[in-house]
């Protein structure tokens, strides 16, 4: 009986070194792995679990009750094993609870860093884990092993398929005690769960009430009872799962620009405001003096020229608010994520423009006349009869007034773009409307141009001057490319833009229309040829952080408020005029330098040059969607204080 016994304990033995599944009463448990390393040295293995017809086990949130399995390793030094990766849940409705798990079969995924991939390495394993079907059990494998003992398995691919990887940008908030996900989806939603990770947070239901606005799904998950942390977990819709981080740390009242407070007719009087504001903004200068000198050349005229030159001027504008908001109603459809002044945070319409902006200085330097309606872009000649060129000015000054945040505009725009399309637009609309007020008043009163000084030679003289604000745009916005893409990009723009120099100077001395033609046309095949290389250049580089991307986080403000630490946080772009200007005038001051110091405050900048998903998170968690955005916070403020867009040295000062 004894040699009985001894041989029993020395197959069951057996059994435990060749890695066979270890039965643990009602389900079979082994280690698997792929048949290759990953392509970061890595070997992707997994637990498997073949669990008896009725029973189940757990998520790393069980639900209502339940128990998640537990791994403990022990291999040899140098080697390390990853925690256990859970795919997505399924539901297991057990009336009246609500349990999350997996049934029949699960493989949990691990990851194995070898020190030498060569070498057999023994493995050993305690897994822990509860396994349910009208009774709860728990149970627990021991395995013992080497790597190479493990079998390979073609499965494993397939559960790791379904680990969520994809994080779904959404706007949070709480309502009537409900979590509200907000988010867009650009296909019909047929079926939809929230998993959250935390436990006791929420009230499980067998459906969760969602609905559809017209820019976003919302989904309803009733809580248990008030939370003010971010809520992590996963939304799986039509059975694929997203990552959702729901934060709502930084729920603001009305003073703090929380955008529930705004209402729609708020954010059309500030759209409006900002919009008129626009007009005197740096970026917007150099385009709208060109027209207000143009609007002066007509004095004299007939009121009726002025009124339609006046009139395409602001159809120009309001169409391309218009088209703005649709365009990014369009990308929020599509799952993406953007904001104003998305546009300058791709390299190719940053060339694209810093090309525009230096043809444009050439031609009011050189007066250089093409026969094309570009030549006349803010034309101060009094026998410009044409009406497309007030049109493209109103396009152009739009587009150039994108990297300018006016007051009051940021407020406005946040609101609008998490609204329904029927919201948004209106609100651009107004936008639009308040940028082009002092011409829709030439419209309305033409005869306001005899107000202004009398044409002479001295347009002609101002005209080539403004030449130069125009070189100057285009070297701000080559400075943004070159932070943007690489030297080699920065030396190919440039030499581009020399041979079109050298093209205009050869116009300018040829008279033969068919010759200019084909000047004309191989200056077009140039610069598509050179757009063309920026974007094979840009798509071939690596995503690299910026120079404070270590310092910047997006917990950061939570990291500083548990260690007591006061920050400045400073969310800036290279194409935003706004914040340079800021830069230069407060934040880069000697004065403001040495007061932080002093005061023990953090100064830390996160640079939206480059399209950052995580920074627009944080910029909309604030009501903004776009740049300049400064936060500060010190022991004993409640909230974090959302300061001015537009900082003086002494006004900064003040309101730390």
């Amino acid at each position: 009986m004894a040699l009985k016994n001894l041989l029993l304990a020395l197959f069951l033995f057996c059994n435990v070194i060749i890695a066979e599944p270890v039965n643990t009463g009602h389900a079979e448990v082994s280690l698997v792995k792929s048949s290759q390393l990953n392509s970061d040295g890595k070997l992707h293995a997994g637990i498997k679990m073949d669990m008896q017809s009725g029973w189940h086990t757990y998520w790393i949130n069980p639900g209502d009750s339940g128990g998640a399995l537990k791994a403990t390793w022990d291999i040899p030094k140098g080697n390390s094993v990853s925690e256990v990766k859970f795919p997505k849940p399924h539901k297991i409705p057990y009336p009246p609870l609500m349990t999350f798990g997996y049934e029949n079969e699960v493989i949990f995924p691990i990851e194995i860093d070898l020190k030498d991939a060569n070498k057999d390495i023994p493995i050993s394993v305690t897994i822990d884990f509860l396994i349910c079907a009208d009774v709860c059990i728990p149970e627990s494998a021991f395995i013992k092993t080497s790597l190479n003992k493990i079998p390979t398995s073609s499965e494993l691919f397939k559960w790791r398929e379904q680990l969520p990887s994809i994080a779904l940008p959404n706007l949070s908030s709480i309502k009537d005690d409900k979590l509200q996900l907000r988010f867009s989806y650009n296909k019909d939603v047929e079926n939809i769960y929230f998993f959250p990770k935390d436990e006791n947070v929420f009230i499980y239901e067998i459906e969760q009430n969602f609905y559809q606005e017209e820019n976003n799904w919302v989904l309803e998950i009733p809580l248990i009872e008030s939370v003010d942390k971010n809520i992590t977990g996963v939304l799986v819709i039509n059975d694929e799962p997203f990552l959702i981080d729901a934060d709502l740390s930084n729920e603001l009242d009305f003073d703090n620009s929380n955008l529930e407070s705004i209402t729609i007719w708020q954010a059309l009087l500030f759209a409006f405001i900002g919009g008129l504001i626009l007009n005197v903004m740096p970026c917007v200068f150099p385009i709208i003096s060109l027209k207000a000198l143009s609007f002066v050349s007509m004095g004299g005229g007939s009121s009726n020229k002025v009124r339609l030159h006046a009139i395409n001027f602001c159809f120009g504008v309001i169409l391309s608010f218009i088209s703005i908001a649709l365009i990014i109603i369009l990308l929020q459809k599509t799952g993406s994520m953007v904001g104003w002044g998305f546009q300058l945070q791709s390299p190719i319409i940053v060339a694209t423009l810093s090309i525009l902006m230096f043809l444009i200085g050439l031609i009011l330097l050189m007066d250089i006349n093409i026969g094309m309606s570009l030549t006349r872009l803010g034309s101060v000649g009094a026998n410009d009869s044409t009406y497309t060129s007030s049109f493209l000015t109103g396009v152009l000054a739009v587009i150039v007034a994108s990297p300018c945040t006016a007051p009051f505009m940021g407020a406005a725009i946040g609101y609008a773009l998490i609204q329904p399309s029927s919201t948004t637009v209106p609100v651009f609309l107004s936008l639009g409307i308040g940028f082009s007020l002092p011409y829709l008043m030439l419209a309305l009163f033409p005869d306001l141009i005899s107000k202004m000084p009398k044409p002479g030679e001295w347009m002609n003289t101002l005209k080539e001057f403004f030449a130069f604000p125009m070189f100057a745009t285009a070297l701000w916005l080559l400075w943004v490319f070159s932070l943007q893409t690489s030297v080699d990009s920065l030396i190919s723009l440039l030499i581009t833009i020399l041979i079109l120099s050298i093209l205009f100077w050869m116009i300018s001395k040829i008279s033969s229309g068919k010759i200019k033609f084909i000047i004309f046309i191989g200056g077009f095949i140039l610069i598509f040829s050179q757009l063309n290389f920026i974007k094979m250049e840009v798509d071939s580089l690596k995503n690299t952080d910026s120079q404070n991307a270590s310092e910047w986080s997006i917990d950061i403000e939570n990291e500083f408020k548990e260690l007591n630490q006061a920050y400045l946080i400073n969310y800036t772009a290279a194409w935003c005029i706004t914040c340079q200007a800021n830069d230069k005038l407060a934040l880069s001051r000697p004065d403001v330098k040495s007061y932080l110091e002093s005061n023990n405050i953090k100064y830390i900048v996160a640079d939206w040059t480059n399209r950052d998903d995580e920074i627009l998170k944080v910029l909309k968690s604030y009501g903004r969607t776009g740049v300049p955005l400064y936060l500060y916070w010190k022991p004993g403020l409640d909230d974090t204080k959302i300061l001015p867009a537009v900082l003086t040295e002494e006004l900064l000062i003040s309101l730390l």
